[in-house]
């Protein structure tokens, strides 16, 4: 017992440490959210914010461990190789998960952690790559602001880069407000309730990527489907209840097998 308090104290000094410098740019979304509130990671996986044309807002989180590593001519997961290439697969866009966001996207971010980008400026893919969002168009990886971290989150150096830059681990945040290209993207999860983010490159595999760089497996490495988050003063929706009772029942199971 004496030798799981010290073990438990240890873990509990580390994530101290860690969330005392942990980058605030990284964890606060482009509309000013706090997506770490809701249990997403500092770093690490694809953060994705919604926010409805009602103000309801959608944050989900896929796994760093599911993502993309290597050249896009020999990397994993083989079926993502390819241009445009495969970061990454979010499911769970359901139509009640829509639904709630009143019928439409008022804004739409998406985070990225990845190593050895070679699009900051400079880079020899400085302009070349572009963001897909389920065939959408959503930006030059070299436009984005982003910041290097260590690999929990704390930041290094200081204020932001442009470009996720070589042998590097920066994370950074694409962001759109265009009702064209929002209603476009809002139609195809209608369609199939999920969002496919590629890398298209003007000039293909020149370049490794790992995008599964990021939080510890053991803190944070589970896919994270989307969790309703309603608009200031609303009651959740009971998708969002439900949502939560299992993440209490979870947790209460973890506490008495550490009890035993």
């Amino acid at each position: 017992m004496v030798r799981l308090n010290k073990i438990a104290a240890a873990c509990a000094i580390a994530l101290a440490a860690g969330s005392a410098s942990a980058s605030v740019f990284t964890s606060t979304t482009p509309t000013g959210f706090d997506a770490t509130s809701v249990g997403a990671s500092t770093v690490g996986g694809i953060v994705v914010e919604a926010v409805g044309t009602n103000g309801a807002r959608v944050i989900s989180q896929l796994a760093a461990s599911s993502l993309y590593v290597g050249f896009y001519d020999s990397g994993t997961p083989v079926g993502y190789r390819g241009n445009p290439g495969t970061i990454g697969v979010q499911t769970g866009f359901s139509s009640s998960v829509l639904s709630a966001l009143g019928g439409g996207f008022q804004s739409f971010s998406i985070r990225f952690t990845l190593y050895d980008g070679d699009t900051g400026i400079g880079n020899f893919d400085d302009g070349d790559n572009n963001l897909l969002v389920n065939g959408l168009n959503f930006g030059d990886w070299t436009a984005v602001n982003t910041q290097e971290t260590t690999s929990l989150g704390a930041q290094i150096g200081s204020g932001t880069n442009k470009g996720f830059r070589d042998n590097l681990v920066d994370t950074g945040w694409f962001s759109s407000t265009d009702s064209v290209l929002l209603a476009a993207l809002y139609g195809t999860l209608v369609a199939t309730p999920t969002l496919t983010f590629q890398v298209q490159d003007v000039d293909p595999y020149d370049n490794f990527y790992d995008f599964t760089r990021g939080i510890d497996n053991s803190i944070i490495n589970v896919g994270q489907g989307p969790v309703v988050t309603p608009p200031t003063g609303q009651v959740p929706e009971p998708a969002s209840m439900a949502l939560l009772g299992i993440g209490m029942a979870a947790l209460g199971a973890v506490r008495r097998k550490a009890a035993k």
